[in-house]
C-alpha cells in the first residue's frame, strides 16, 4: 500500500543524534538529509539506527519461561549495490514438538518525490517461509520499491521456547551503522555468561534492576536490565584469507549457564566434555551410527582381499566408502539418512560419511576415533565452555604404526590422510575410546605449492615456443583437482584453458594423476605466444612472466583488525630456461631482488643469469607459516606489493 505525505508537514522533534526515539514509522529531518560521508564515503547502503531487545517472560499460552525477541531497523540506501540490504532472510528453529514463532511483522519503503514522502507498506503475500534443515526454518521477505536514496524500515518479534537460543547481537555488519542496540531483560533465576568479540568498544552500557510477577507459575521475580549501545560503527570488510567473518566482527552473545526455579530445583546447563561425550555417543544418529559394524562384515573381505598392512586396508576402506556415498554437499555433526540408508542410496551429509567410514574401519579391527570440529565458514568453537552447536562436521582419526591420520571421505580427490581447508579452523575435539576427549590441533599435512617450469626459445619474429609444466601439490592441488572435476570431460576443461589464455597457442595438452591424489597433479603443455615480444627500433621488449605473475595484491585494507589465516605454508616457484633469437645479445640483466619477512616468515627471490645465450630465471614466493597477526599485516601487504613492482620488469635484447 501507498500513502503520500508533506515533509513540511512532518513533525520534526529536536532529538539527540540516533540514540533517542526510535518509533516506527517516525521519518526524521536526520535521516532524510543523512549524509554518508559522515561515516564512510564509500557506503552503499548505512544503517541509521537498529534495535533489539530480549526479554525472558512468562509463556502467555503454555505457562513456564520463553524469549521474546524484538527487532527494530532503519538503513538508508545510497546505490544500487544497497539494494541487496531490502532482502531479509531470519532463521527460526524447531526442536521436537518445539518451535519458535515469528510475529507482528511490519515493513515499510519510504521514497522521497519532490517535496513529498511516498511510502511503500510490505505486503504480507510477499513473505515466504521454507525449510533450510530439519532443525531450521526460513522466513524471507523482500521490502518493495527499493530505489537510490530510499530509507527502509522493518520489525518483527520472535517468540522462543529455547532460552539458550540467546540470540547473538552483531553490532558490525558489512555496512556501517550509525548506532546500534541491544537491550536484554534477564531475571535472577537465569544465569547466562556473556561473550564479547571484535575489536570495537561499547560506547553505551547502563543497568538497572528491575522487579515482575511472573504469576504463579514462579511469582515475583528481580532481574536485571541491560543496554548495550555502539555508535559510528564501521563495515567490516571481508578480505582473503580468514575464517568465519562471526570470529572477529564486533558482537555480543550468550550462553545459557543455569536456571533456577525459586523454592524448587537448579538446572545447571555449563556442561564438561564428559557431558558431551555421553550425550554422542548415546545419540542414534551418532554413537548409534558408529556401532554398525555389522553392516560391512559380508563386504569387508572383498575390499580389503589383497591388502597386507593396516594402512594399505585403511586406505582401500577409505577409497570404497568415498565411492560408496557421494558427498550432497551437507555438513553436519549428526547424520542425516543413517549410514545403512545412505550407502543404499549412496548420498548422505558429512557425518553419514564419515561415521559410515569410522564404522568400517573399525569392523576391520583398525581403531577409529570420531573428532568433531567447526569449519572455517562457521566460526571457532567455544574453548572455554563445550557448546555442541559450535560443531558442524566430524571426521575420523586413526593410529597406524604410530603414526596419526585423519580422514574424510566426502570427496575423492581428498589424499588419505589430509583434511580439506574447510576443516583447518583452530582446534578440533578427539573423542578416543575409553573417554578422555582432547583438543587437537587442525593443521594441513603439507605445504600448498606450485611449480612452473617452462624451457623455449624466442626466434627472430619475437615469438615464444616452448614446453610448459606445472606441478601442484596440497591445497593447490585440491583447487585444480576440484576445478577439472567440474567439467564434463578433460576436453572442456582444457578448451576453458584455451579461452581463459588466449594469447597462448596450446599446440599439446596432457593432465596427469587427476585422480592420483598421492602423487602431485602434473600438467604438461606445449605453447607458442605470437608478438611474445614488443620492438622498439632494433630491441626486442618482453616480460617473461606470461604465467605463474602475481599481478593482485590479496591485502588492501588500511587496516586490519583480525588475522591473516592462510590455512598452510605456500610455496610458488618458476623456472624458465628461455633461449634468446639468434643474432641478438641480452642488453641488460634484470637486477636481482631477494626480500625477507622478519623471521623468514616470508620470502621472495627474482634472479637471473645468462649462459651460451640462453637467459635463466628464477622466481620464488614462499610464505613459511599459515598464520599472522594484525600487527604483521601492513609488512605482508608491503611484501606482495613489492613483488608486484619486481615482477612488471621487462627485458630488453638487442640486436648485435
Amino acid at each position: 500500500m501507498q500513502k503520500i505525505f508533506c515533509v513540511a508537514a512532518l513533525i520534526l522533534c529536536s532529538i539527540s543524534g540516533f540514540t533517542q526515539d526510535f518509533s516506527f514509522g517516525k521519518i526524521t529531518k536526520e535521516d532524510l538529509n543523512f549524509n554518508r560521508n559522515t561515516i564512510d564515503s564509500n557506503a552503499n547502503a548505512v544503517v541509521l539506527r537498529e534495535y533489539g531487545n530480549a526479554s525472558i517472560i512468562i509463556d502467555p499460552a503454555k505457562g513456564g519461561l520463553m524469549l521474546e525477541f524484538y527487532y527494530h531497523i532503519k538503513t538508508k540506501i545510497f546505490t544500487k549495490e544497497g539494494f541487496s540490504k531490502a532482502d531479509f532472510t531470519i532463521p527460526l528453529y524447531t526442536s521436537g514438538n518445539s518451535k519458535e514463532v515469528i510475529s507482528s511483522i511490519k515493513g515499510v519503503t519510504y521514497n522521497l518525490n519532490g517535496e513529498k514522502i511516498a511510502e511503500y507498506d510490505l505486503d504480507k503475500s510477499k513473505i515466504f517461509n521454507e525449510k533450510s534443515t530439519k532443525s531450521v526454518a526460513l522466513t524471507k521477505l523482500t521490502l518493495p520499491n527499493i530505489q537510490e536514496g530510499s530509507i527502509i524500515e522493518l520489525r518483527y518479534t520472535i517468540n522462543s521456547p529455547f532460552l539458550y537460543n540467546f540470540r547473538t547481537w552483531k553490532f558490525q555488519d558489512d555496512i556501517p551503522k550509525v548506532y546500534s542496540e541491544f537491550v536484554s531483560k534477564i531475571p535472577e533465576i537465569c544465569i547466562y555468561n556473556q561473550n564479547m568479540r571484535g575489536s570495537l568498544s561499547i560506547s553505551r552500557h547502563t543497568k538497572e534492576n528491575y522487579n515482575t510477577d511472573m504469576r504463579s507459575e514462579i511469582g515475583e521475580v528481580h532481574g536485571s536490565k541491560t543496554t548495550y549501545g555502539m555508535e559510528n560503527i564501521p563495515a567490516f570488510i571481508n578480505e582473503d584469507y580468514m575464517t568465519s567473518a562471526d570470529n572477529w566482527r564486533s558482537s555480543l552473545s550468550f550462553e545459557l549457564a543455569s536456571y533456577r526455579i525459586p523454592m524448587g530445583a537448579n538446572y545447571n546447563y555449563t556442561r564438561t566434555w564428559e557431558d558431551v561425550e555421553k550425550q554422542l555417543f548415546t545419540d542414534e544418529d551418532f554413537g548409534g551410527q558408529i556401532k554398525k559394524k555389522g553392516l560391512f562384515k559380508a563386504i569387508l573381505p572383498s575390499v580389503i582381499a589383497d591388502k597386507k598392512t593396516e594402512l594399505e586396508k585403511a586406505k582401500a576402506i577409505h577409497s570404497y566408502i568415498n565411492k560408496q556415498i557421494k558427498w550432497d554437499k551437507s555438513n553436519g555433526l549428526f547424520t542425516d539418512k543413517g549410514i545403512k540408508d545412505a550407502l543404499e542410496k549412496r548420498s548422505g551429509n558429512v557425518a553419514d560419511i564419515n561415521l559410515a567410514l569410522i564404522a568400517a574401519l573399525n569392523a576391520a579391527d583398525i581403531n577409529a576415533n570420531p573428532l568433531i570440529l567447526s569449519t572455517r565458514a562457521n566460526g571457532y568453537p567455544n574453548i572455554t565452555n563445550p557448546v555442541l552447536s559450535d560443531f558442524n562436521y566430524v571426521v575420523a582419526q586413526v593410529n597406524i604404526d604410530s603414526t596419526v591420520y585423519y580422514l574424510d571421505a566426502t570427496e575423492s580427490i581428498i589424499p588419505f590422510g589430509s583434511l580439506p581447508l574447510r576443516c583447518i579452523n583452530y582446534q578440533g575435539r578427539l573423542f578416543p575410546k575409553g573417554g578422555g576427549s582432547q583438543w587437537v590441533e587442525l593443521k594441513a599435512k603439507e605445504k600448498s605449492t606450485v611449480y612452473y617450469d617452462f624451457t623455449g626459445k624466442i626466434d627472430d619474429k619475437g615469438k615464444l615456443k616452448g614446453n610448459l609444466q606445472i606441478r601442484r601439490l596440497g591445497f593447490d592441488a585440491y583447487n585444480k583437482r576440484k576445478e577439472i572435476k567440474e567439467y564434463n570431460s578433460m576436453d572442456e576443461y582444457l578448451e576453458k584453458v584455451e579461452e581463459n589464455n588466449s594469447k597462448i597457442n596450446y599446440l599439446k595438452s596432457d593432465i596427469t594423476h587427476v585422480d592420483s591424489t598421492e602423487y602431485f597433479l602434473l600438467e604438461t603443455f606445449d605453447i607458442e605466444i605470437d608478438n611474445f615480444c614488443s620492438t622498439h627500433q632494433n630491441d626486442f621488449l618482453f616480460n617473461p612472466l606470461f604465467i605463474g605473475k602475481t599481478s593482485k595484491n590479496p591485502f588492501n585494507l588500511e587496516q586490519r583488525n583480525y588475522p591473516i589465516d592462510i590455512g598452510s605454508t605456500v610455496e610458488e616457484v618458476l623456472n624458465m630456461e628461455v633461449e634468446l633469437p639468434e643474432g641478438y645479445q641480452l642488453k641488460e640483466k634484470p637486477k636481482n631482488v631477494i626480500m625477507s619477512l622478519p623471521n623468514k616468515d616470508a620470502r621472495y627471490f627474482y634472479t637471473s643469469k645468462l649462459e651460451d645465450n640462453k637467459l635463466h630465471i628464477n622466481v620464488a614466493t614462499q610464505i613459511n607459516k599459515p598464520f599472522f597477526l594484525p600487527e604483521e599485516y601492513f609488512d605482508l601487504k608491503e611484501f606482495f606489493s613489492r613483488i608486484i613492482q619486481s615482477q612488471k620488469l621487462e627485458i630488453t635484447v638487442s640486436k648485435i
